[in-house]
């Protein structure tokens, strides 16, 4: 019975984040409401109140849903298990660049809309991918070919994603005349400069 229980929460619960992610990314999350969210899902909004203390608490976690569900995944899937070179690399950073150009809604929340961590999320969420075990994984052929050193991975990663995110901002903002084809030459030339042997 406790069961049932436990995936009827659940399930509502999910209708709550979908309908939140929904908005976000076809209205942007500044049109999110707790009315709007419980309308789409037909339920009232004082029953949304039963799973989140507040609208920051439904953001933040439709947040964390997002980068496991829709971005890691999304990506995952367009990818070889193992990433052996320099195409494969390039690869992973057009897919990851994709995912934001065709979700422009989706980087604006996700960097430019200030959350604050709810109290009762103290810790972090126990399913959240490990993005350093990611990282390492990605330049993983490049250490074992002497590439790279290990003690340098953190910082290559930390300098191609600087730069993804700068490039993004700045094609957003239209402040650079930067177009989706200049993003993806400018990685690749990042690319073959940071990762030559």
């Amino acid at each position: 019975m406790e069961d049932k229980k436990d995936f009827k929460k659940q399930r509502t619960k999910s209708y709550f984040l979908n309908a939140t992610k929904e908005i976000i990314v076809h209205e942007g999350v500044e049109n999110v409401t707790v009315r709007k969210v419980a309308d789409i899902t037909g339920y009232s909004y004082a029953t949304l109140y039963n799973y989140f203390a507040d609208l920051n608490e439904l953001l933040w976690d439709v947040k964390h849903h997002m980068i496991k569900h829709d971005l890691v995944e999304s990506i995952s899937r367009k990818l070889p298990k193992k990433l052996l070179d320099f195409k494969d690399i390039k690869k992973l950073f057009k897919v990851y660049v994709e995912y934001y150009l065709e979700n422009p809604n989706v980087f604006k929340f996700f960097y430019f809309y200030q959350l604050s961590r709810p109290e009762n999320k103290d810790k972090d969420f126990e399913s959240e991918p490990d993005f350093n075990a990611m990282q390492k994984q990605t330049f993983q052929s490049f250490v074992a070919d002497g590439t790279l050193h290990e003690k340098d991975v953190e910082v290559v990663g930390k300098i191609f994603i600087y730069a993804m995110h700068g490039m993004l901002m700045l094609y957003f903002s239209n402040q650079d005349n930067l177009t989706e084809h200049d993003i993806y030459d400018d990685l690749d030339k990042m690319v073959d400069y940071l990762l030559k042997k």
